[in-house]
């Protein structure tokens, strides 16, 4: 299964077949969402990711989601929040403190079966995307050996450092889940604690897919996303997200336009400026514009990734991990 994903990532001709997520987009509806934006099962990028269904400028909002249908993490205790009480505080109250992506991913795992998120949650994808994390280090480099890329067979090819690699992105995956096994004990739920193999699974999952915007009012949340996080990456991305404080459906995350877009038009963003290695240990592809010099990840290339958010630099706005507005 881990080989067909990261194979199906190689460039494949374009195809514009729309596989729109009914529940997912119902869901979304009900609660204030919008969207101009189509789920697209071949963009021209060769994967499942958003196409516009209308022309649009730059800065035009391409998708809205509330707040309220997003999954974040909490705020710690000595965190100056100044509407922390208005926060959907969805992960379990003990995993407070924890990491943004622990949290998360202990949230997915209590709301899995839950009606009022099945809908988003079974818009993912079966399996992790995140090799470093999900891979012995025999199949990891039975996997990077397949790729056409050098520098990615490369780090196939080399067993002691990929067996490094390997062992310290396990050994982070399980440290994580040790400290929450630990807060869990410490408030006497550990019977609400996931086995560490549906951890690992749903926090490979997670942290590929997760965003960090920092607001004046809510502080710097780790969110999850519908619908945004089907857009794939581009070094120069087609949009950009961002915070807006005050919408008809209260605070909201917004995908806009970064430049002129036409109908059909994909949707991508930018999950930062990694290693093409980096993306295919941890996103499970790897793309033709990398832009930066291939280097082996480290311990610290498996921390929680910070997707971008992007402004069209005619507005003479500053590119960063985050936009903030209200």
């Amino acid at each position: 299964m881990l080989l067909q994903l990261f194979l199906a990532t190689l460039p494949q001709p374009p195809s514009r077949t729309s596989v729109r997520p009914t529940a997912l987009l119902d869901w979304l509806a009900a609660r204030g969402g919008g969207w101009s934006v189509d789920v697209s099962d071949q963009t021209p990028s060769g994967s499942r990711g958003l196409l516009t269904t209308r022309p649009a400028e730059t800065g035009a909002v391409l998708l809205e989601v509330p707040l309220s249908a997003t999954l974040m993490d909490a705020p710690t205790d000595d965190e100056a929040v100044e509407d922390a009480a208005l926060l959907p505080q969805l992960s379990p109250p003990w995993s407070r403190g924890l990491p943004a992506a622990t949290q998360l991913s202990l949230s997915v795992l209590s709301r899995r079966r839950s009606d009022g998120w099945a809908a988003f949650l079974a818009s993912w994808p079966a399996e992790s995307p995140s090799l470093a994390v999900s891979c012995e280090p025999d199949e990891l480099r039975a996997l990077l050996a397949a790729s056409a890329d050098p520098g990615i067979r490369r780090l196939g090819t080399d067993g002691e450092e990929l067996a490094s690699l390997s062992a310290e992105s396990c050994a982070h995956v399980s440290s994580l889940y040790a400290a929450a096994r630990d807060a869990a004990e410490a408030a006497y739920c550990s019977g609400s604690l996931p086995s560490e193999a549906s951890f690992r699974r749903v926090y490979g999952l997670v942290s590929s897919r997760c965003l960090v915007l920092t607001t004046r009012a809510h502080g710097r949340r780790t969110l999850l996303v519908p619908l945004l996080d089907f857009a794939n990456h581009e070094a120069e991305p087609a949009a950009f997200f961002s915070f807006a404080a005050a919408t008809a459906s209260g605070p909201a995350i917004r995908l806009q336009a970064a430049r002129p877009l036409s109908a059909g038009e994909e949707v991508t963003i930018s999950y930062g400026g990694h290693s093409r290695e980096h993306f295919a240990l941890h996103y499970g592809f790897a793309p033709a514009d990398g832009g930066v010099e291939a280097a082996y990840p480290s311990l610290d290339a498996i921390s929680l990734p910070e997707m971008q958010g992007w402004a069209d630099r005619q507005w003479d706005w500053q590119a960063g991990a985050w936009a903030v507005e209200g």
